[in-house]
């Protein structure tokens, strides 16, 4: 299998899928890349496609340390793809956790950004997370660290609304949430909701952002509100809303999420050729 080798010896999982201008994504907070599958085949047909999993996910590594994680650092995570794939410009992207690292990548490497995709994220938006999601996470922290991960699973369907109204919307989903949960370190799992829990606010910065941006939500989906606090704080960004559809709107509507994204990327293609 593919990886990259980051400047503190961590192990990343890539893959590629077809040809065309770069489009790097990643999941969100417990994904993995699998979670795209329903997406490749349409996105691969026009992109060089790179799907990649932070540290603390599925077949990457999972430090020890607590601080090895951060949005920094995932964000420099990103850079040792591009680098490692000689990749100088690309569009980036990813859905939740994914676009949070992906719109901190945007704010630190501006040159090496095509254009921004952000899909269903309040890590993105930068806001404080609120208390009832502070709660949630801590809680979930402890039962990962005592428990294990179908402890943790059987959590997050009940009381993580991001999860509940992706299971109202497909009750089949159950059994691939357990799957995507067995596939985590424990230690990695809750590394990751600690920097999630630690991130920085970058609310403020999001102005600064020049490239183009897509913002795509779900309209059961409680980020939704951040999804448009960012759409006001970036200039020309532009916001669709997906319906019905949970916080995994590329999962909820594969078909809608391919074509408003890859709409989106093919102007933005047409535009860098003038």
């Amino acid at each position: 299998m593919p990886y990259v080798r980051t400047d503190d010896r961590v192990s990343l999982y890539y893959e590629e899928h077809g040809e065309g201008t770069p489009l790097v994504l990643a999941y969100g907070i417990g994904g993995n890349a699998k979670m795209w599958d329903v997406n490749v085949a349409g996105l691969a047909a026009r992109h060089r496609l790179v799907l990649w999993e932070p540290r603390g996910h599925a077949r990457s590594d999972s430090p020890e340390d607590p601080a090895r994680y951060s949005f920094h650092r995932w964000a420099l995570d990103l850079k040792a793809v591009l680098d490692r794939l000689g990749i100088r410009r690309a569009h980036v992207g990813g859905l939740s956790l994914g676009a949070g690292i992906a719109t901190r990548f945007a704010l630190g490497f501006p040159a090496r950004v095509r254009s921004l995709v952000v899909t269903n994220s309040s890590s993105a938006s930068g806001l404080p997370l609120s208390w009832q999601n502070i709660v949630m996470r801590a809680r979930s922290i402890e039962i990962t660290l005592t428990q294990g991960m179908d402890a943790m699973a059987e959590f997050a369907m009940a009381a993580n609304p991001n999860v509940s109204e992706r299971l109202a919307l497909d009750p089949s989903a159950k059994a691939e949430f357990y799957e995507e949960y067995r596939q985590l370190a424990p230690i990695g799992y809750a590394n990751s909701l600690r920097a999630l829990l630690a991130m920085d606010h970058i609310t403020d910065q999001l102005g600064r952002l020049r490239m183009p941006v897509l913002l795509i939500g779900g309209d059961r989906d409680p980020s939704l509100e951040p999804m448009k606090v960012m759409r006001r704080k970036i200039r020309g960004s532009k916001l669709v809303v997906l319906s019905p559809a949970s916080h995994f709107a590329n999962r909820d509507q594969p078909e809608a999420w391919n074509r408003t994204a890859l709409e989106f990327l093919a102007r933005c293609d047409r535009a860098a050729r003038r």
